[in-house]
């Protein structure tokens, strides 16, 4: 793995410790800070995508199977920091580098836009896939938006272990995109442990604002969602 790959991703102990909720209004919360953040990726002027993330029969539990699927996300976010980013293990250009969110997922009547479900979607691995959130910009080496970029490149990523990727280009209702892709935490159907997060943007960590987000929320006290200088928009490098 590369080395810039060790700074950027968060460890399955941290996702767990900082992805644990003990109710549906807790959830709801961390649902919240969620938008509120990639919405200041995307006021800066980044691009989000939702990305739903198939993949070939896979041996094991369900478990084995996440851990498997996530192994493949860490590569295919790998490639495509390297065409984002020429010099990726430098904290210089770390702000440049893609964010993603994502979370296992089970088929539902409509996954990709304007198509249902196929055969193949619903038996393989029992329809287990990744579904998520990349925010990408244009400032890197990728000037043509991340849609086109996989259509062209479809070959470099749609290898190994994985069977396809949907990119849908998120152009409204933010909130509503969050809240899908958490949709299976808010059924219960898999753990926040399950949550992969890669790069938080230029911090190995989630930014600390998130639990004080969260407390205001479970407060009642919605006044620092009106905040604009909340310490979670992103900052860009200087070039």
């Amino acid at each position: 793995m590369a080395k810039w790959v060790k700074f950027m991703l968060s460890n399955s102990n941290q996702i767990q410790n900082d992805y644990s909720f003990n109710s549906t209004q807790h959830l709801q919360a961390l649902i919240q800070a969620h938008t509120h953040w990639i919405k200041g990726f995307l006021d800066a002027g980044w691009d989000g995508y939702l990305f739903s993330v198939m993949f070939h029969q896979l041996a094991g539990s369900r478990k084995t199977m996440i851990i498997q699927m996530q192994q493949e996300l860490e590569r295919v976010y790998n490639r495509l920091g390297t065409r984002m980013v020429r010099k990726t293990w430098s904290p210089r250009w770390a702000g440049y580098l893609p964010v993603g969110l994502f979370v296992p997922d089970l088929p539902v009547p409509k996954i990709r836009k304007g198509k249902k479900s196929t055969i193949a979607d619903v038996s393989i691995n029992d329809g287990l896939h990744m579904g998520g959130i990349v925010l990408g910009n244009k400032w890197g080496r990728v000037r043509t938006g991340l849609e086109k970029h996989f259509q062209e490149e479809d070959d470099k990523y749609v290898t190994g272990k994985i069977r396809g990727i949907n990119i849908r280009r998120i152009t409204h209702d933010l909130e509503n995109a969050v809240e899908y892709t958490f949709k299976s935490l808010k059924r219960r159907t898999f753990s926040p442990a399950d949550v992969l997060v890669l790069n938080w943007g230029g911090s190995a960590r989630r930014p600390s604002i998130f639990k004080e987000m969260i407390r205001k929320a479970l407060g009642r006290d919605r006044t620092i969602w009106m905040s604009s200088d909340n310490g979670c928009i992103p900052a860009l490098p200087h070039v």
